[in-house]
């Protein structure tokens, strides 16, 4: 096994998750009564109208400006913690046993389909926000690979921690 890759797993993955910690500290100053859920209501908006009442809420509410950083920090999150997880998944790929290889590869697979399922997301949402003009188009892809996105992440961060597990449990036995 590459030691690089154990590495660049560890400190990507690790950041990765940082971020993702910001941005759920950050949520709930966009939580109103017009998007109690905040950033996610943004997310799941799939039509212009909705988008437009969720960013004037914002905008009315003085806290745009933390949805636009929010955005702009899920754009950093999303190339930071794919690439983690990927690595992750190299590693487990690399490992013997208790179908770490299996599991590797699948963690791969989600974590590129989670790049590709993001980066649509974030990027349709950071083009309205940042327009301050919702698109129907953009937000029904938006609310389109939402789900699909949310699967790819959880089998990343479930499947790593799974793995995780499996290697040192395979580790104690040796």
């Amino acid at each position: 096994m590459d030691t690089s890759d154990e590495k660049g797993f560890w400190r990507y993955w690790l950041l990765g998750l940082t971020l993702f910690a910001v941005m759920i500290a950050i949520n709930p100053s966009l939580s109103n009564s017009v998007a109690p859920m905040g950033i996610s209501d943004h997310q799941a908006a799939a039509t212009a109208a909705r988008v437009n009442a969720i960013q004037t809420s914002w905008q009315a509410g003085g806290v745009l400006w933390l949805a636009r950083l929010s955005m702009a920090v899920d754009l950093v999150f999303i190339g930071v913690y794919s690439w983690g997880a990927w690595l992750g998944g190299k590693v487990m790929r690399a490992q013997s046993g208790q179908g770490l290889r299996s599991l590797g590869l699948v963690i791969m697979a989600a974590a590129v389909m989670f790049g590709l399922t993001d980066y649509t997301e974030t990027l349709s949402q950071f083009i309205q926000v940042m327009r301050l003009e919702g698109s129907d188009a953009l937000a029904r892809l938006a609310a389109t690979v939402r789900p699909i996105k949310t699967v790819a992440f959880l089998t990343t961060f479930i499947g790593l921690l799974v793995a995780l597990l499996l290697r040192r449990m395979a580790l104690r036995k040796a």
